[in-house]
């Protein structure tokens, strides 16, 4: 473990590689690797549901964007290098619980049925993964903005940042992927 850290500090390419290819693999490729499963399958869900492979958001959003934003995120905290305490942790990981609730609970009630949830308030395995990444990778956007609102506190100038900058057009292109595959914008 150590040598790990050792060799990630003496090249930083190597944690954002990590991270880019964790947020890939984890984010994507093992929903995409269900969705071709499913098919090969001949599973239903495939045939009556949209799946992970037939979402903009999840190709482009999923694939691309949001590994990029993790990397972007983790290379403006560590170039911050601060210490952050357990509070601050801790109000994240509540806040992504609650955004995720929120929004598997908008899901439910407004019947927006996929591969994830085939009917309202029952979710598939897959759904269940989603859940938990999306919640995971709330909580990090959630502590990264914490983050940035604390070095802004300190010390203004420090939020101009072209990594800060990369990680809201990111995420912006990221929603307007996602309203775009719900239709709430065209």
């Amino acid at each position: 473990m150590l040598r790990t850290v050792a060799a990630v500090e003496q090249r930083p390419w190597l944690l954002l590689g990590i991270v880019f290819m964790a947020t890939v693999f984890f984010g994507f490729l093992v929903q995409a690797l269900g969705n071709l499963y499913l098919r090969y399958t001949d599973d239903p869900i495939v045939t009556h549901y949209r799946t992970t492979l037939s979402y903009t958001s999840a190709v482009v959003g999923d694939g691309l964007l949001i590994p990029m934003v993790n990397v972007f995120m983790t290379s403006q905290l560590a170039f911050w290098r601060r210490r952050p305490g357990l509070s601050e942790i801790a109000l994240s990981v509540l806040g992504g619980a609650l955004v995720t609730g929120f929004v598997h609970v908008y899901q439910a009630v407004n019947d927006l049925r996929n591969w994830t949830m085939t009917a309202p308030f029952e979710w598939t395995p897959l759904g269940y993964y989603h859940a938990a990444f999306m919640w995971t990778e709330i909580s990090l956007v959630l502590f990264f903005w914490g983050q940035v609102g604390l070095a802004a506190r300190d010390n203004p100038r420090a939020i101009f940042s072209h990594r800060i900058a990369m990680v809201c057009l990111c995420g912006l292109l990221f929603l307007r992927l996602l309203f775009a595959d719900y239709g709430y914008v065209r």
